[in-house]
Order: structure tokens, then sequence, then C-alpha cells
């Protein structure tokens, strides 16, 4: 989320190139020579920040906006048969549509909604992913009591904007844990985003994939920072001196039912271990519940009787992203962003991986596109 004051989690090398080719004119170090602040951030000491980081890939999206169409969903693709066989597939959008052989999708994770939830989303019950879009909503009418479940960084960063806007608002935040708990930042587990963790990722079984998965979510996932951690902290102890309470921790607590009302919401919480309930009264309900990734991406749905799946009913996606097909077929689907059962953590939403991973995928494309070269006979004398 662009919040003020957040910053990236990952090395500027880590950028949408250099990995792959540090003379880019592509990269963050050019960006910050053309823009006169190369010197400047050197003396920063801390990570570029998210508006920075934003404003950096605005630089290089401008760049090539004459190859992009941005602003264009992707509503369908379908395929194309010739005498029975996938000769092609048909990309539509709302405007056109194009027809090819070669696809990279890159449609990324979807925001991860509880079942209890999904009748009650609107306006005032939303996920994080909206965040910033409801806040601008509600104008000069923010609402002074909120919940907000979840333990991961946008839901910490949610707490903490919220507090921030109103002295007046309360915010309740409810956790199946104890509470909010620090990523990962080792430099040790980290390694597990280098390109040779990949290799060994993508050799193992199915089984051990997932074991590695759950071992390594603790770099990536439902965790936070230690500065956020310490401002959360605070800002409770602060407010015991103060005697108010802007922010309440509900710790090994569960959500067991929920009543929307025109004054807003009644959520029961369970405690796991007791089995002792509260209700809490609130204006709104923010869901930092997370993103998922389908076995199966709905985009690709239309392709299913194509697509070669794995045990699980997942794709099978080759070392080269590409996606493994079956029956007659010559189309090539390739998949960025979206392979994270096969590829391993540094193939979620991060940029750790993804300049070698696009040159990966584009090398691959070539492959598939250019013309395989007439054998040379040997001439012999």
């Amino acid at each position: 989320m662009l919040l003020a004051g957040t910053d990236i989690n990952h090395h500027v090398f880590r950028d949408l190139v250099t990995p792959r080719n540090p003379r880019s004119r592509f990269s963050f170090a050019m960006y910050l020579k053309e823009q006169g602040r190369m010197f400047d951030f050197g003396l920063l000491g801390r990570p570029a920040s998210r508006h920075e980081w934003s404003d950096y890939l605005a630089w290089v999206s401008r760049q090539v906006d004459s190859q992009t169409c941005f602003n264009t969903p992707v509503t369908g693709i379908d395929p194309v048969l010739r005498n029975g066989r996938l000769h092609e597939v048909r990309v539509c959008t709302p405007q056109t549509c194009f027809t090819t052989r070669n696809v990279v999708l890159s449609s990324g994770s979807t925001p991860r909604i509880p079942h209890a939830f999904e009748a009650l989303l609107g306006p005032t019950l939303f996920h994080t992913s909206q965040f910033l879009t409801r806040l601008q909503a509600f104008g000069e009418h923010l609402p002074k009591r909120w919940l907000v479940l979840g333990s991961g960084q946008s839901a910490s960063e949610s707490v903490l904007e919220l507090v921030s806007r109103d002295p007046a608002i309360e915010v309740h935040s409810v956790h199946r844990s104890a509470g909010f708990k620090l990523t990962q930042l080792g430099q040790f587990p980290n390694r597990v985003f280098a390109p040779d963790h990949v290799d060994y990722f993508h050799s193992l079984s199915l089984a051990a994939r997932q074991r590695f998965l759950d071992w390594s979510r603790s770099t990536n996932y439902a965790g936070i920072d230690p500065d956020e951690s310490q401002k959360l902290f605070s800002l409770i102890y602060e407010d015991s001196i103060a005697g108010r309470k802007r922010l309440q921790t509900h710790a090994y607590s569960l959500i067991s039912a929920i009543e929307h009302s025109a004054e807003g919401y009644r959520i029961e919480l369970t405690d796991t271990f007791s089995q002792r309930t509260q209700v809490l009264e609130v204006d709104a309900v923010v869901l930092g519940t997370g993103y998922q990734q389908y076995l199966i991406p709905p985009l690709l749905s239309g392709l299913q009787p194509w697509l070669k799946a794995d045990l699980d009913g997942g794709l099978l996606i080759d070392r080269d992203y590409r996606i493994a097909m079956q029956g007659e077929c010559d189309a090539n689907i390739w998949v960025n962003g979206l392979s994270e059962r096969s590829h391993g953590i540094s193939d979620s939403q991060s940029f750790s991986l993804m300049a070698l991973r696009a040159d990966r995928i584009a090398n691959a494309l070539e492959r598939a596109v250019t013309p395989a070269a007439e054998p040379l006979l040997a001439q012999w004398k």
C-alpha cells in the first residue's frame, strides 16, 4: 500500500533489470541519476520509500508505453481450434481481441476473503487491497470504530494509518495467534530468494516442495518489520499512560459470528483456548487476510482440457515457467509470479527474482518463436 512513511522490503538492486543486466537503462540507479537524486539517496541510510519505488516503476513504464496497454483488463483467454487442434488462443479485452500462439500470464494473486465475510463486502467491510480507495471514499466522514483482522504487514499498516488519521478513532486488532510477529529477516533464511534456491526447489517432489514452503513462509508472509512492531507496542503503552485505548489487541481469537445492521457490525470473538466469547460493535471492518493463488488461474479455465495437472490439481510448470500442455496443441503459455508451488517463495508477489524470471521467460519465448535452423552437414574432403 502506498502509505506515507512506508518503504520497500527488498534491496534496490532487486529492481526490474539489475540482476539480469546491471548496465540496463531501466535500472533504479539510472532512475536516480536522471532525477538528480543519486548522492542524496546514498545519504538516506534506509530503503527506498514505496512512493519513490512507485515513481521509479512509472518512470520505466513511460519508456515502454508504446508497446503496452495499461489499465486494460483481460476478460478472457479462449481456445482457437484448427482441425480439432489447439492452434492459437484468443486474448480479449473490453476493446479488442488478440490472437497468438504465445502468452505470458502475470495476473497476480487474489485477495483471500474468508467465507463468513463474502456476502458482507462493501464500503465499510473490505480487504486491505482496497484500503486506500475506501478511505478516500469516506472523505471527512471516516468511521470511528474499526476492527482489523490479521497479523501481517498490511494489517499492521492499516492499524497505524487509521489511528494516525483521527485521534478519536478506536481500532480492535484481532489475531488467531498472540499478535503481530516479526518477519524472518536473517540473512541465512532469506537465501530462499536467491536463484540457486529456485533450482533446488524445482527439483524437489511435490510433497517436499510443500514442506519447504511451509518452512519458508516466515520470510515473506504474516509478519511485520521491527520498526512497525515498535510503533504498535509503543502506541498501546503510551496510550496506557494517557488513559486511553485507541488500539486494543485480541489474541488467540476467531470471529465466530458477525451481524450487520444500520448501526454497524456486531462481531462475536471466541478465544481458541478458553472458548470464552466477547462481543464487539464497530462501524467498519478491514480484512488483512492475505492473498491466494488458484491451482488453475481463472483466466485459463477455458484452456483446462489442454493443461497438464499435478496430483493436487495444480499446473505443471517447467523450470522456464512454461505450463506443460497435453493433447494436440501448438500454443505456449508461461506464467510470471504465479508459480510459487513449483518454483518457491521467491515466485510470490516479490521483486526478488523478477528480473531473472523475466529474462528466463523471454529467452524461452525467443526459442519458441525462432524457426529451427537447418542441420549442418559435415563436408568431408
